[in-house]
């Protein structure tokens, strides 16, 4: 017995790998200013929070406290998760990453330690900070408790889900790292296949699981097969029962107990199941702690030590004909356009990913289409109404879906690429080799936003192609008096009159403006990734910055301009198009979503026009003031990093 109690306490209490993390970690003044920042951010919320309810003033009761805590409670919960999920596998990835890049595995290979004890050391003196920074919220939402409105127990799934979200995403990164050589770009990979996973499959959820018409059984209105594997659906489970909650036991006697208590307890099963998949990962990464280092040494340093499998001859093959749209880049004058979109051009894996989710992308939307023409989209039920939507609610929907999918995945490569570019070349040490060319600051900058905006020019047109596929149709359908391209709208004028006009299912120029905004935005992303890669230090102090100015960004704009864009017939719209999720929203419906919309349709298509342009031209400006500030403090900011200032 002792001897079993003593490997468990070196397996994961006293592993000399987890210690020397924590006691490394804990005396860093980086880590002190993360976990400042994490609780001067949750203070400002709950701060704001009291004072749009009017707390301070003390013109209301505790009924107000209690609501404004809990929509504090809740967008903070929801915000845990989905930070999680996006920053800590770099977080975990890096630790292994380091070590292969100093030298320092090699000689860790040596040591007595097993392989599962450096697997867990790792893995668990990364995820000691990730928890004990989640743990430091736990007193101020003590506060929120106190007006009530808040249970207890919803505190305690938000903080479990999201521990329990780092520990699953934290095993995936780490085997990830130890069965690949430079981990890095797979981990980017894995991180950005998570985001665009996560708004997938919430938005099938919630856009058409729940509202299939006719619900069988207990489900109506409720969770579905798809909430115990999706920690946000997990999250709104517990948060608001009143409206999607899961199923009574008792009436789920037809099926097996292993279904009951899955479909029963949407908690308690995704813990299950997360700590099941994290178990298997951390074995599977065990056994490749030694197996890929000696596989290595063998085959001459080959990626990861294994032999190329069908995945890898097809992203080879990509790299090769990637090579083809590089050659096509001549036009890039600034040397550092050219070379920064050629690399990123030259990785198969960004290549692979490029062109597949376009052929994805445009498929999905033909199909969506092609279900739409012929009558085929599935019957859904509106869950305020009771009633069944129409076919051409339920395309609206799903094209919504598809969309949103599509933006996360330009936002999340857009930042992740931008803010590993100067850091990445800050750690390889090739930034000091440019800055002894002929190259000027401003060119280096510039030529920075202008290659990585090229590279990713596929990635904005995604987009853009499916809405354009949309219009099209739209127009064929509208000369040809085709039915599904025209549907009904219900207007209804200032003395009560009731007429129903036909109205396109998309506006034609809908493809042009979202053009006109998207891009403007991806290269605001692009420079706020550039502007906190080369004022830190590290690839992941520089997405996880940038991943926090564009969210606060995208919520900020998106609940002041979508509330206003339904009041407010001109201002409203314009700053409505300032956050790209609410001017999409509208843009596929703004006879419902716009003010003013359907009584003067010239008016309102002339408002979302200006309010698309604005907004490009905002973007812009904010692009051309970054790039401007960097190119006056770049001297500045790196020597001061590499300590020679």
């Amino acid at each position: 017995m002792m001897t079993l109690l003593r490997w468990l306490w070196y397996l994961l209490p006293g592993n000399p790998v987890l210690v020397a993390i924590v006691l490394g970690g804990s005396r860093r003044q980086r880590h002190l200013w993360v976990r400042t920042t994490y609780l001067g951010t949750l203070i400002g919320l709950v701060v704001i929070g009291l004072l749009t309810s009017g707390g301070v003033t003390g013109q209301v009761g505790m009924t107000e406290l209690a609501q404004a805590g809990t929509q504090v409670f809740h967008v903070i919960s929801y915000a845990q998760v989905v930070l999680i999920c996006l920053l800590a596998p770099m977080f975990m990835a890096g630790a292994i990453g380091r070590e292969k890049i100093g030298g320092t595995y090699d000689i860790l290979l040596t040591t007595p330690l097993s392989n599962l004890q450096i697997v867990l050391g790792v893995l668990g003196g990364r995820l000691f900070f990730v928890w004990a920074l989640l743990a430091s919220g736990f007193p101020l939402f003590a506060v929120l408790l106190l007006f009530g409105g808040v249970p207890i127990g919803a505190v305690f799934v938000s903080f479990a889900v999201a521990g329990v979200s780092a520990l699953t995403v934290g095993a995936v990164a780490v085997a990830l790292s130890v069965w690949r050589r430079g981990g890095r770009k797979s981990v980017f990979v894995f991180v950005i296949t998570v985001g665009a996973l996560l708004i997938a499959s919430y938005m099938l959820d919630a856009l058409l699981l729940r509202r299939l018409a006719p619900v069988a059984g207990p489900f109506n209105q409720g969770t579905t097969w798809l909430t115990p594997l999706h920690p946000l659906l997990v999250l709104e489970a517990s948060l608001y029962q009143a409206t999607y909650r899961p199923p009574d036991p008792a009436v789920l006697g037809q099926y097996p107990a292993w279904a009951r208590f899955y479909l029963s307890r949407p908690f308690a099963a995704f813990t299950a199941i997360s700590v099941a998949v994290s178990g298997v990962l951390i074995a599977f990464g065990a056994v490749g702690v030694r197996l890929v280092d000696h596989s290595q040494s063998r085959q001459g340093g080959r990626e990861g030590g294994r032999p190329p499998g069908r995945l890898l001859n097809l992203r080879a093959w990509f790299s090769k004909h990637s090579r083809s749209q590089a050659g096509r880049l001549e036009g890039l004058k600034n040397p550092v356009a050219w070379r920064e979109a050629r690399r990123n051009n030259h990785s198969g894996w960004w290549a692979l990913i490029k062109w597949g989710f376009a052929a994805l992308a445009v498929a999905g939307a033909a199909a969506l289409l092609a279900a739409y023409h012929t009558g085929r989209l599935p019957r859904l039920i509106n869950p305020q109404t009771g009633g069944q939507l129409q076919p051409y609610e339920v395309f609206r929907l799903a094209l919504l879906g598809l969309l949103m999918v599509e933006l996360a995945v330009v936002t999340l490569v857009a930042i992740y690429i931008s803010a590993g570019s100067v850091s990445r070349e800050r750690e390889e040490g090739t930034l000091d080799l440019l800055l002894t060319t002929l190259i000027t600051p401003r060119q280096y900058l510039w030529g920075k936003l202008q290659g990585l905006v090229a590279f990713l020019a596929v990635l904005v047109a995604v987009p853009v192609i499916t809405l354009g596929m949309v219009s099209v149709y739209t127009l064929i359908g509208s000369y040809l008096e085709v039915a599904p391209a025209r549907v009904p709208f219900t207007l209804v004028n200032a003395q009560g009159m009731i007429a129903t006009i036909p109205v396109p299912v998309v506006v034609p120029e809908a493809p042009l403006l979202w053009l006109a905004a998207l891009l403007p935005f991806t290269a605001l992303c692009v420079a706020v990734g550039l502007w906190w890669s080369l004022k830190t230090k590290s690839v992941l102090g520089a997405v996880a910055p940038s991943l926090g100015v564009i969210a606060c960004l995208g919520v900020v704009m998106g609940l002041c301009g979508y509330n206003a864009a339904g009041t407010v017939p001109l201002l409203g719209t314009i700053l409505n198009a300032f956050s790209p999720v609410t001017s999409l929203v509208t843009l596929i419906d703004p006879w419902q979503q716009i003010a003013g919309f359907g009584e003067d349709p010239t008016f309102g298509r002339l408002s979302v026009a200006l309010g698309a342009t604005i907004a490009g031209a905002g973007y812009s400006a904010v692009v051309y003031l970054m790039l401007q500030t960097m190119v006056r403090d770049f001297d500045h900011t790196v020597r001061h990093l590499t300590g020679t200032a």
